[in-house]
């Protein structure tokens, strides 16, 4: 079997806002074969430039395009790829965007690979430990204390003893942050709660910050500072009452290192749609544990992302929570005919071959604003 063609589309809401939502858009990747068999992945950044990306031409030897070294080559070894694809990627790439596409590419040859082998990529990962996972709720903050008590009691209505609210409302000022998070903990009792920062405070107004949190009981703080000040993450973990989580913005085996090591975290959260797909995050967290750092992966996008993420955390060990992203919007929903949804917080695990999803062709059609090649082609190679 040999790879004969990637293909891609970019789905667009017809409105895009300049918000903290990052289900308005994505890049959907298929990977195509001369045996007719196809996988699918996602890539979670901009998806123009990601797009360009896969599909630039030859520069040099160390800088192609992905597509332009994978063509021919075997996609079951998907060890073989993702090196192929980080050399090729050399000059430009490394981290970044260049990272990001090759997690959609990596993302897509395992959904292949679980195919041609009728295996889940769970089962490919070293065999599936959890038939269910406890899922977590990821809302948006709202910018009042009512809107916010409304909010999680519609959240716990819906089964979730988990919910992590980000952004919105937070970025107001600390005493407008803690009456926010005061409701929200009024209302979820003995649930657990988590806070997103999302914007680049210092040191000194995250340490602020996390005291003021620390009466309500957070599980964890989230992204307080700017992704590059590690002294300044170091010096909040060790001082926060608060365990500290990042790492959504981070990419490569290498930048996770760095982050881990200089930035001494509590908890890092590597996105298989960013950081280098199922065969780098696995790198991740290997490196995480043997720096006793936890891993709760990244998981805000679409079904595509949320069924790798769910197959990734099924194959590991320790029972780890899916981050369950709650925007309601037809990329987030209806891209996957299978409607992937947490029932009394948890979600079951599919056992089917790769990722375990179908692509819903009526969802590419209506949203595609941009096809690799003719749109009834890659869409009927990325529903098949």
């Amino acid at each position: 079997m040999r790879i004969t063609e990637i293909s891609t589309v970019v789905l667009r809401l017809p409105v895009v806002l300049a918000i903290g939502d990052g289900t308005q858009d994505v890049l959907i990747v298929v990977v195509h074969t001369d045996e007719g068999v196809t996988g699918v992945g996602e890539v979670h950044t901009s998806p123009t430039v990601a797009e360009a990306v896969i599909h630039a031409p030859v520069s040099h030897v160390r800088s192609r395009g992905l597509a332009s070294v994978l063509v021919g080559q075997d996609p079951l070894d998907t060890e073989a790829c993702w090196q192929r694809m980080y050399e090729a990627t050399e000059v430009y790439g490394r981290r970044g965007v260049v990272m990001h596409a090759i997690s959609g590419v990596d993302l897509a040859l395992w959904d292949l690979r679980g195919k041609v082998e009728g295996r889940s990529v769970a089962e490919l990962l070293g065999g599936r430990q959890h038939r269910q996972l406890a899922a977590y709720a990821s809302v948006l903050m709202p910018d009042t204390v009512d809107e916010a008590r409304q909010l999680a009691r519609d959240c716990a209505a819906q089964g979730f003893a988990a919910v992590k609210y980000g952004w919105g409302g937070l970025g107001a000022g600390i005493e407008q942050a803690v009456q926010l998070v005061a409701a929200v903990r009024e209302e979820a009792g003995d649930g657990e709660v988590m806070i997103d920062i999302g914007a680049g405070l210092d040191v000194e107004q995250a340490l602020r910050l996390a005291e003021a949190f620390e009466p309500y009981d957070l599980t964890f703080l989230e992204e307080p500072l700017h992704p590059d000040d590690l002294a300044g993450f170091r010096r909040l973990a060790e001082a926060s009452p608060i365990p500290i989580a990042t790492g959504e913005k981070e990419t490569s085996l290498a930048g996770f290192t760095t982050l881990i090591e200089q930035g001494r975290p509590d908890i890092v959260q590597p996105d298989l749609a960013r950081a280098g797909g199922f065969t780098e995050v696995e790198r991740i967290w290997h490196r995480a544990r043997d720096h006793d750092v936890r891993v709760i992966p990244h998981c805000w996008s679409t079904d595509v992302l949320v069924a790798a993420t769910m197959q990734f955390l099924a194959s590991r060990p320790e029972p780890v929570m899916l981050e369950f992203c709650l925007e309601d919007n037809p990329i987030r929903r209806e891209v996957a005919v299978e409607s992937l949804w947490a029932v009394d917080g948890y979600v079951t695990v599919d056992d089917r071959p790769g990722l375990g999803i179908t692509l819903n062709p009526r969802t590419l059609r209506e949203l595609g604003v941009s096809f690799s090649g003719p749109a009834q082609d890659v869409i009927a190679a990325a529903t098949r």
